[in-house]
C-alpha cells in the first residue's frame, strides 16, 4: 500500500440486518469525503453483492461457530479484524460498524493516533474518567472505562493479541455455562463488556466529539426540550458540522426507519428522546439505501 493509506475494515455476517448495500454505501460516501487513499475489507462469510473496491476476507477461526459469536452481539466476531494476516501493519486504522453515517472525512479520525497512539472507542460515558484512568485504577482496580467498539481506530500491530485471547479465554467460558446451563455473566453476555475488560490498563482512548460520536449522546437528551436546546446551541452546531462519523444504536435507530423521519417526528430509546430536525441524515441514509429492497424487521 502506499505511503498514508488509511485501512478500513468493516464485518458483516447474513444480510439480515446489514446486506452489501450498507457496506457499499459506507464506501462510497468515505470516497466522497476523504482525499487519502483507502483500502477497504470485510470479513464476511458472504461477499455476494460487494464492490470490487473491497477486499473479503472469511472469518478467521476463533474457536466457536460464527451462529454462537454472533448471538452475543456484534462485538466478538470483530475480534476476528484483529488476526494476524488480516491487516497490514503500521497503517493508521479504522473500524467501522455498518449502521454508521459518515459526513465528513475519516482522515480526522486516523489522525487522532498520530496525536497520541492507542486504541479509539466511541464516548459512552458522560463523566470523561479515562481522563483520570490512573486515579481510577488506585482507587478502584476492579474499575475500567467501557467504552463502545461501533467506531474504532488503532494500529494491528499493538492490538494482535486479541483475536488470540478472544480464541483461548471465551469458548472455556462459553462451554463451562452451557454444560451446567446457566446464563452467562453479564461481563461476558454481550461481548463488549469482556473486550474491554481484556484491554483495561492499556492505552485506551474516545474520540473528541468533533471527530466521531453515538446519536443518542450527541443529539438526543432525557428530555425532548433538552435536546432541542442542543441543537441551538452554537458551539454544539459547529462540532456537528466537524464530526466524520456519527453511529447509530438501538431498534428505533436502525437507518431502515430513518430514512422516513419527517420534520418534527418524536424518536425514543431507553431514556434518550428527541424530535427529528436532522434533514441531512434522512438524506444520507435515504442515498445509501436507494436501491435496497424491502426488509421484514429482523
Amino acid at each position: 500500500m502506499q505511503q498514508g493509506t488509511i485501512q478500513i475494515v468493516f464485518v458483516k455476517w447474513g444480510s439480515r440486518k446489514y446486506s452489501s448495500t450498507y457496506v457499499n454505501g459506507l464506501v462510497d460516501a468515505i470516497l466522497a469525503r476523504t482525499k487519502s487513499p483507502c483500502r477497504f475489507v470485510c470479513l464476511t462469510e458472504d461477499g455476494a453483492g460487494l464492490d470490487d473496491r473491497i477486499e473479503t476476507i472469511p472469518f478467521p477461526d476463533l474457536g466457536l461457530p460464527l451462529e454462537t459469536l454472533t448471538s452475543r452481539g456484534g462485538s466478538l466476531p470483530k475480534m476476528g479484524i484483529f488476526k494476524e494476516g488480516i491487516l497490514h501493519d503500521g497503517y493508521e486504522t479504522l473500524y467501522i460498524d455498518l449502521d454508521s453515517a459518515i459526513l465528513g472525512d475519516v482522515q480526522d479520525m486516523a489522525d487522532c493516533l498520530k496525536r497520541r497512539r492507542g486504541l479509539y472507542l466511541l464516548q459512552r460515558h458522560v463523566i470523561p474518567y479515562w481522563r483520570f484512568q490512573g486515579l481510577v485504577d488506585k482507587i478502584l482496580p476492579e474499575r475500567f472505562y467501557l467504552g463502545n467498539t461501533a467506531l474504532m481506530a488503532f494500529y494491528p500491530e499493538d492490538w494482535r493479541f486479541m483475536a488470540e485471547k478472544v480464541r483461548e479465554e471465551y469458548p472455556a467460558i462459553h462451554m463451562a455455562k452451557a454444560e451446567k446451563g446457566t446464563p452467562m455473566p453479564k461481563l461476558y453476555a454481550g461481548g463488549n463488556e469482556y473486550l474491554i475488560s481484556a484491554w483495561a490498563g492499556r492505552s485506551l482512548r474516545v474520540f473528541p466529539k468533533g471527530v466521531a460520536v453515538k446519536f443518542t449522546q450527541e443529539y438526543m437528551a432525557p428530555f425532548i426540550w433538552a435536546a432541542r436546546l442542543k441543537d441551538h446551541m452554537p458551539w454544539i452546531k459547529a462540532r456537528r458540522a466537524r464530526q466524520a462519523a456519527v453511529t447509530f444504536h438501538g431498534e428505533p435507530l436502525k437507518p431502515k426507519y430513518l430514512v422516513n423521519m419527517k420534520e418534527g417526528d418524536y424518536i425514543g430509546f431507553k431514556h434518550h428522546h428527541t424530535r427529528w430536525h436532522y434533514p441531512e441524515i434522512t438524506d444520507y441514509w435515504r442515498e445509501v439505501l436507494a436501491d435496497e429492497p424491502a426488509q421484514g424487521d429482523g
